[in-house]
């Protein structure tokens, strides 16, 4: 089998778009991810070499994410707190999800221990993540 020693033109330019290394930070990912949906859109159009450079940074893209999944289990307090932070939210701007302000101040202060399945369903499509991010890691337990 012949190697070729040169890549082709869009290979290149590829590189020069995100070069193929480790990814460190989210940004560096969401635009490896934006880069591999857009190969995948086009693949049967793509040179060898860009097929190459799929297969590699979809591993790069997949490392990377695989950090988050072997971390331990997030209570759902905590992520939709952090899930507020990361997008700029009040408790005011779940009242769409909770019914009200005081019932999101209610839950995110710890006074009502529990979401009600409408609330968590709320969530997780707000956030664009499974449901079972919002139950809580003892009640899971107490119903398997």
């Amino acid at each position: 089998m012949k190697l070729a020693l040169q890549p082709d033109k869009k290979y290149l330019d590829r590189i020069k778009h995100f070069r193929l290394k480790p990814i460190r930070s989210e940004e560096e990912n969401d635009l490896a991810a934006e880069i591999c949906d857009d190969l995948l859109d086009n693949f049967d159009s793509l040179s060898p070499d860009e097929h190459d450079y799929l297969e590699v940074l979809s591993r790069l893209v997949e490392d990377f994410e695989s950090q988050w999944q072997e971390e331990k289990f997030v209570q759902p307090r905590d992520l939709l707190k952090f899930l507020m932070v990361q997008n700029n939210l009040s408790q005011t701007d779940l009242i769409p999800e909770f019914g009200s302000s005081s019932r999101a101040s209610e839950y995110l202060s710890g006074k009502r221990p529990n979401l009600s399945l409408p609330q968590i369903l709320k969530l997780a499509k707000r956030f664009k993540i499974s449901p079972t991010a919002f139950i809580r890691a003892d009640e899971s337990k107490a119903t398997a």
